[in-house]
């Protein structure tokens, strides 16, 4: 396939070039290949990826430093260098007194996010089914808001990203040592790879096939099941390129946070211009946190797409 953006392979390289290289150790494996191809020839699905990995990451990032300002307090209360970017980030807001404010922009932007999650995912699938362009798909992604919204609930209720906070805030934050809570925290993990697994394909049946949540849910069980030796291969290819892809994020982003926590240790950070320094990095690390992860997403929107067109039953 011909590039059709001249540019496209260099902002690869330079905003993914860490996850460029690690797919192509992968070429042998057909789908991946064909994946990295589709993707890299059409940088418009980057584009469209990037409008759900932004709020995404917005919403990530504000929920982490919520949830971890019991924690770094203890942490700062004991002289501990262990966290100084979210102990000044915490330190920041509490002592602006915007704790309120920091809590509505987070609800805010979640609101947001469950508009745009749906719209933007629905998008992504109209686009690789029909080519025709991103305005369109986003037109078009409306007509399927409704099951697609209910969808997203679905998915956040078994997200692991949900099932991580929960663990955190009940073991680790409020130090809960209850055997019974453990049980349920190891079954709901269980029940919650099982249905992620089950369910992969729903989205595909949502807009597609045009069939609501339900229906959509039973046949993405159906498909799975029929092929469940296949779809469980590459649900264990993508989490291992899963797991290798946010190893190369933390590769691509340290230096820039090894040099917001050197400024805040050496207490560089009280100096007025360092401080501005410290937030436009801290904002650029969310940014570009953000665009190297839609490469992510891009990829394996090719990814589960091809495999869908591959093991999928034709449109009745």
């Amino acid at each position: 396939m011909r590039i059709q953006d001249k540019n496209f392979p260099k902002k690869v390289l330079l905003f993914g070039g860490p996850f460029y290289k690690l797919m192509n150790m992968h070429t042998h494996k057909p789908i991946i290949h064909s994946s990295i191809d589709q993707m890299t020839s059409d940088p418009k699905i980057v584009r469209l990826t990037f409008l759900t990995t932004f709020f995404h990451s917005m919403i990530v990032t504000l929920l982490i430093i919520l949830n971890t300002n019991k924690l770094f307090v203890q942490y700062a209360q004991k002289g501990s260098d262990l966290g100084k970017i979210p102990q000044f980030l915490i330190q920041q807001i509490n002592s602006h007194h915007v704790v309120l404010v920091f809590i509505i922009v987070t609800i805010i932007l979640f609101l947001l996010y469950s508009v745009v999650y749906p719209i933007g995912l629905a998008a992504v699938i109209h686009y690789l089914h029909h080519k025709k362009g991103i305005r369109d798909s986003i037109r078009a992604s409306w007509a399927c808001f409704y099951p697609m919204f209910e969808f997203w609930f679905v998915s956040a209720v078994f997200s692991s990203v949900t099932f991580f906070f929960l663990a955190f805030k009940i073991f680790v934050l409020d130090g809960s040592r209850s055997i019974p809570l453990m049980i349920v925290f190891l079954s709901w993990s269980f029940i919650m790879t099982t249905v992620n697994k089950f369910k992969v394909y729903t989205r595909y049946f949502i807009v597609l096939h045009k069939l609501p949540l339900y229906e959509s849910l039973k046949k993405s069980f159906a498909l799975t099941s029929s092929s469940l030796k296949s779809t469980t291969k590459y649900m264990r290819m993508q989490t291992w390129l899963l797991f290798s892809f946010s190893l190369n994020l933390i590769l691509a982003i340290w230096l820039p946070i090894l040099v917001i926590h050197l400024a805040i240790v050496y207490n560089a950070i009280s100096f007025w211009y360092v401080k501005i320094f410290v937030y436009l990095l801290f904002l650029f690390l969310v940014l570009a946190g953000a665009y190297m992860s839609s490469f992510i997403r891009a990829f394996f929107a090719y990814y589960w797409y091809d495999i869908f067109m591959r093991i999928a039953p034709p449109k009745e």
